[in-house]
């Protein structure tokens, strides 16, 4: 997934990395009865509303993650999606204060009520450090009420379009690209083949041109982006992805990559940087090819000659623009790997563990040099691949 801005808050710096690490591996970081729902000013919790606010606070009580099923989501929604709560992934980080700051009937949609929750920290200072608003909706389903996802409601008058096993899904102002469309449904197939691997039946691919604009599609009305408005986010499990690009929108293929290539990686408990360093090299990033991306990438080694792939691995330097060093780097050792030893090599890098040392040594292995001679071959294909 293409990584968080680097304009963040520090108070959040390890809860959004965590929001875009897989879905699938996402667990609530906070035990049950610890959570604290509020209605905010004007909120009105009576009649219907007094069912649905429980309903709802019975839910984030929980303690909700990734990786559980909830039977207060809608059967229909559960049945479609095997994370059915769509943005888990973003507002359940360990914040324990949710405030519902609207509770009231949906415009436009039957028996059906929109809930806008704030999610926020509030240290000692007294400072609002808020992470999200969203939305999600109650709705009556088998005679009960029960939560739904925005996404499907805010999208309804959306175009959409299948091509292959995607399904395009933009807004109707957009002028839709069908050939770009269908080289990157093309992608798809062509990607699962190469890595021996079964494709996914169907990608929902929702794209706009500003990941801010696509995200609230989804129900993510606030997030802290940044001033990066450009990227995607990948639902591996729901086989989703979510791309903000004005001149790439049916093109960026780097989330696709995360939906794709899952079964391959899930056997593994691959580092964030080989299993990103992976997408980049199969499918680019930032909306460029991996040979595109190759020229900056050496004119920032050569620039930082410090920079080692220990170093990356630990702490990578924060992305800018089109050049993450993280990203781009790993990718040129993925190749490397790939290279040498087939699928069989990348199926060893990414098992070989978490921890930088563990990569290092697995990759030095694999291409039959000292870890010492690692470095000096990298920049070398760097600057091979950069030419």
């Amino acid at each position: 997934m293409t990584r968080y801005s680097t304009m963040r808050p520090k108070f959040l710096l390890p809860l959004v990395i965590a929001a875009f690490t897989p879905f699938a591996t996402l667990r609530s970081q906070l035990p049950a009865g610890s959570v604290r729902v509020s209605a905010g000013f004007g909120v009105d919790t009576v009649g219907a509303n007094q069912e649905i606010f429980a309903l709802w606070r019975r839910y984030l009580s929980s303690g909700p993650g990734c990786t559980q099923e909830s039977p207060l989501w809608a059967p229909s929604e559960r049945a479609q999606w095997p994370v059915v709560d769509l943005l888990c992934g973003f507002v359940y980080q360990g914040f324990s204060r949710f405030t519902v700051v609207h509770l009231a009937p949906a415009v436009g949609l039957d028996s059906t009520y929109l809930i806008r929750t704030l999610v926020a920290n509030v240290p000692d200072s007294g400072d609002i450090q808020p992470l999200a608003l969203y939305r999600v909706y109650a709705t009556r389903e088998q005679g009960r009420w029960v939560l739904a996802n925005a996404l499907p409601r805010l999208t309804k008058n959306w175009n959409h379009e299948t091509i292959g096993r995607v399904q395009f899904v933009f807004p109707r102002t957009h002028r839709f690209a069908r050939a770009r469309a269908a080289a990157t449904s093309a992608f798809v197939d062509s990607l699962a083949a190469a890595f021996e691997i079964s494709p996914p039946t169907s990608i929902g691919y929702y794209f706009t041109d500003d990941l801010i604009q696509t995200l609230s599609a989804a129900g993510l009305e606030f997030f802290p982006l940044g001033a990066d408005t450009v990227g995607g986010r990948a639902n591996t499990p729901d086989r989703l992805v979510f791309i903000g690009s004005s001149s790439h929108g049916e093109e960026y293929r780097h989330e696709l990559a995360h939906v794709v290539l899952e079964p391959f990686l899930a056997p593994f408990r691959a580092a964030g940087l080989v299993r990103e360093g992976l997408m980049t090299w199969t499918s680019g990033s930032a909306g460029l090819t991996f040979n595109q991306l190759m020229p900056a990438l050496k004119a920032d080694l050569d620039t930082h000659p410090d920079l080692t792939l220990e170093s990356i691995l630990t702490d990578p330097p924060p992305r800018r623009g089109t050049l993450d060093v993280g990203y781009d780097g790993v990718a040129v050792l993925c190749k490397m790997v790939f290279d040498a030893g087939g699928l069989p090599a990348i199926r060893e890098l990414a098992g070989a563990g978490r921890e930088p040392r563990e990569v290092l040594a697995a990759a030095a292995r694999l291409l039959k040099v000292s870890e010492g001679q690692l470095e000096t071959l990298w920049r070398r294909r760097v600057a091979d691949l950069a030419r």
